[in-house]
Formats: structure tokens, C-alpha cells, sequence
């Protein structure tokens, strides 16, 4: 594992046990006789996603691996944007529940590169007009399990996956090179969630996630960190507004053209959203 992604690693454990541990202790300094307000078993959550992307592409072809591409340094791409984001939380049983979410980050640019690419079968030569164009279309499930079930704080296990569906483009000028490509990907992962009553109308949220898988025939890499939390404050009865704070962080490599494409694909996506939810 490289230092970076064991520093991420560490840093999301901290964030999510260290306001667990005070979550935990509180409950237990909590008098038994107090009544705290029971937290929404059904949530809706749509907002404004302030997201910041740093992404990596590897088109192979039959003769050999292709160059890889920073979108941002290679083909200058923006890596801020501001998209719709879409959360639904639902509690089906005191032990169970779902969770889903979905986003779409797009870019276009034009530059001219500065070296030789090859993408797949096609070599780009330096001094190219290039045009662009990545989508990343983000769909995220995840069947939640609770274990710990207290008067304000609900602690368990979760496990899913992302689908990442990508349009991804490279036209150039004036040698008339083009790729298209539309592969996606699955990226499974599990970890623990929580939630947590700070005060009435006020709740807590945090989930993080890891997943490592790889095999050398054929090559098929996934590395996988996912973390979020969230603040709900509820205004009026079931109205309420809310701030999360989401990191993503991908890297897969497949030897096999049964998602689009073979090559790899790296991801980094983190930012904050700002909401308004219904929850009951």
C-alpha cells in the first residue's frame, strides 16, 4: 500500500471512532429516564455537491498498454465542479436498511499536448489540438446492518458498491485521431457506519469503507476508500437542511475487456454538500 493511501486510511478511522467513542460515551452518562426524539427511518437528501476531482486514465490496446493520462496536466481539464447530488436513506427493520446516492461530474477541454500519447490503438503526436470530454456518472448502493441500537446512538456494519459509468473522448487536430470510450466499473466495499443524537432535531451521521482485491491472471487490481459524514438539523417537523463531507478514493486496473476497456482507471473525488432533506 503506498504512504499516501495509509495516511488516508488512518485519517478516516480517526474521523469516524473519534466522534463515535464520545457518541459512545455520552450515551452511556445519559439518564435513563430521558426521552430523546427517535431519528428518521425514511431520508431523502438533495443538494449541492462542491466536488474536487483528481483522475488518472490508462486506455490499453491489442499492442500493449497505453499511455497514462492526467486529465488535469495532460489534457488540462478543470478538476472543480459543482453538480446535483441525490442521497435516499432508507430503515426498513431495526437491523436493516438501504442506503443509494447518485452524481455526475463532467468536463470538456481543448488543449495541445505537450508529449506523444497512446490511447489504446491510437497515438496522439506532441503538438496536437486535442478536445476532450470525461463523464463520470456515480451510482452508489449500500445495505446497512446495525448491531448497536441505543436511545441515541446506532452503530453497524455496512456493504456495497459503486458503479462508475464513464464517457470518456480524445478528438485531435490535425491528424484526426479520435477514441471513444464508454467503460464502467464496480467497486465493491464494506466498513461501519453510525448515527448519533447530538441534541433534538440535530443528528450525526458517518459511514467509511475499504476494499482491496487482486489477482495476477488476468491482472485485475481494485483498491477501494470511501468516507462521509453527515449533520441533519430538521427546522420544522420533517423539513430540515444539512452539510456532508464525502472522500472517494479509486484505483482499478483490469486485463479484461468485459467492462469497455481494458487499462486502468484512478479516481480521487472529494467536497462537500449543502442540502435540503425530508426525512420521517
Amino acid at each position: 500500500m503506498r504512504p499516501r493511501r495509509f495516511l488516508v486510511i488512518t485519517g478516516v478511522l480517526l474521523a469516524v471512532f473519534a466522534p463515535l467513542a464520545t457518541a459512545w460515551a455520552q450515551e452511556e452518562a445519559d439518564p435513563p429516564a430521558q426521552a430523546w426524539q427517535k431519528k428518521p427511518s425514511f431520508t431523502i437528501r438533495l443538494g449541492t455537491f462542491f466536488a474536487n476531482s483528481s483522475t488518472q486514465i490508462r486506455v490499453d490496446g491489442e499492442n500493449g498498454e497505453g499511455t497514462e493520462i492526467d486529465l488535469k496536466d495532460t489534457l488540462d481539464a478543470p478538476s472543480n465542479a459543482t453538480v446535483f447530488r441525490g442521497r435516499a436513506d432508507v430503515r426498513i427493520a431495526k437491523w436493516f436498511g438501504v442506503e443509494a446516492e447518485f452524481y455526475r461530474i463532467a468536463s470538456s477541454q481543448t488543449a495541445t499536448i505537450d508529449r506523444e500519447i497512446i490511447v489504446g490503438d491510437e497515438t496522439f503526436p506532441i503538438n496536437e489540438t486535442v478536445s476532450s470530454r470525461f463523464v463520470q456518472s456515480y451510482i452508489d448502493t449500500a445495505l446497512k446492518f446495525y448491531l448497536v441500537h441505543r436511545q441515541r446512538l446506532d452503530l453497524g456494519l455496512w456493504v456495497g458498491a459503486t458503479i462508475h459509468l464513464l464517457d470518456f473522448s480524445l478528438e485531435a487536430e490535425p491528424s484526426g485521431a479520435a477514441v471513444y470510450k464508454t467503460p464502467w466499473y464496480p467497486v465493491p466495499a464494506f466498513g461501519v457506519h453510525f448515527g448519533y443524537t447530538l441534541l433534538p432535531r440535530l443528528y450525526l451521521y458517518g459511514k467509511a469503507g475499504y476494499f482491496h482485491y487482486k489477482v495476477a491472471d488476468p491482472t485485475t487490481n481494485i483498491d477501494a476508500i470511501r468516507f462521509d459524514i453527515t449533520l441533519d438539523y430538521y427546522v420544522w417537523k420533517a423539513l430540515g437542511i444539512g452539510v456532508t463531507y464525502a472522500y472517494v478514493d479509486n484505483e482499478v486496473e483490469m486485463a479484461s475487456s468485459s467492462f469497455g476497456m481494458t487499462g486502468a482507471f484512478n479516481n480521487r473525488n472529494n467536497g462537500i454538500q449543502i442540502y435540503a432533506t425530508i426525512g420521517f
